[in-house]
């Protein structure tokens, strides 16, 4: 805000610089033609900024930087019949940016200590018979802090009561202070589910008078996870629970022209895609939520020219 009523925004009058490199090294393999292996090795970073505040003690936030390692696949089977692709990783991430709801129920950016992130992603195709295709993907995560956050930048050890967080008063909505890091070593990176994986079925029954129809069904499947990283604020908005999808569809095509009835969210599950808070949690613990499209019964019809 302007420091004089009726005056201009305040100057922050704040910059920050910083400079890195993005190497990638690559190593290839196609011994069988059909099968190919990689490694990769990179790097890369993003710039850091000024957060849009006059408040003190909320500075400029600087340059993270990840490290990866990968191991992937890209191969076929059976005559073609089957395609497998996946890839195995080790990514190392140090002065990680994170964002949450300020004082002023501005977004604030600050950076934490160092995570961790190794995962394994994998997507099947499989032409089961010549009218049947099935697929698959899924990706495991195990996303995590291996530096505590403190509330000040650069401090990881933090065992007693942490005065930065509401001035080491009693934390509204709970009537405790808050004891330790507000996010400890080992606590799961935010938005990040640990498990997650669609699955499509996908039938062509013979063409009737030069149409082709088909049938298809999909599932979507992830586990809870959580909306933020300070514990303190996560508290009051609450975890994002697991949820399940299933769509459908039918139709028709001919040369051009395409007709299909789909129902997406057949179980007209409320699936909380988000949860958050307009403001800083610690000044309204209203939580609201956005809920997946309810049960969405369609015509679609296409041409092409």
């Amino acid at each position: 805000p302007a420091s004089t009523p009726y005056a201009p925004c305040t100057n922050l009058d704040t910059t920050v610089a910083a400079s890195g490199t993005g190497p990638r090294v690559n190593l290839t393999s196609n011994v069988p033609p059909d099968k190919m292996v990689y490694t990769t090795y990179s790097k890369g970073f993003r710039p850091g900024g000024v957060n849009r505040t006059a408040q003190a003690n909320i500075g400029p936030y600087q340059a993270d930087f990840l490290t990866n390692y990968e191991v992937g696949w890209k191969t076929e089977w059976f005559d073609h019949r089957l395609r497998w692709n996946g890839a195995a990783f080790w990514e190392d991430w140090k002065n990680f940016q994170f964002s949450f709801l300020g004082p002023s129920s501005l977004t604030i950016i600050e950076n934490g200590g160092s995570a961790r992130i190794k995962g394994i992603q994998s997507e099947i195709e499989f032409q089961a018979t010549s009218a049947m295709t099935l697929s698959t993907n899924f990706t495991f995560l195990d996303p995590r802090l291996t530096q505590s956050v403190c509330g000040t930048a650069g401090v990881t050890n933090c065992p007693g009561v942490n005065l930065t967080v509401n001035k080491g008063k009693p934390l509204p909505f709970t009537a405790q202070s808050w004891v330790g890091p507000t996010a400890p070593a080992g606590t799961n990176l935010p938005i990040s589910p640990k498990f997650k994986a669609n699955v499509v079925a996908r039938y062509a029954f013979d063409e009737v008078g030069g149409w082709k129809p088909f049938g298809q069904v999909s599932a979507v499947y992830q586990t809870q996870t959580a909306p933020l990283l300070l514990l303190y604020q996560l508290q009051n908005v609450g975890m994002q629970p697991a949820y399940a999808l299933i769509d459908l569809a039918a139709g028709v095509h001919k040369d051009k022209t395409m007709i299909q009835l789909t129902v997406s969210n057949v179980a007209d599950r409320r699936a909380q895609l988000t949860r958050f808070n307009q403001t800083n949690p610690q000044n309204d613990n209203q939580t609201y939520i956005i809920p997946a499209q309810p049960r969405t019964i369609a015509i679609k019809f296409g041409q092409k020219f």
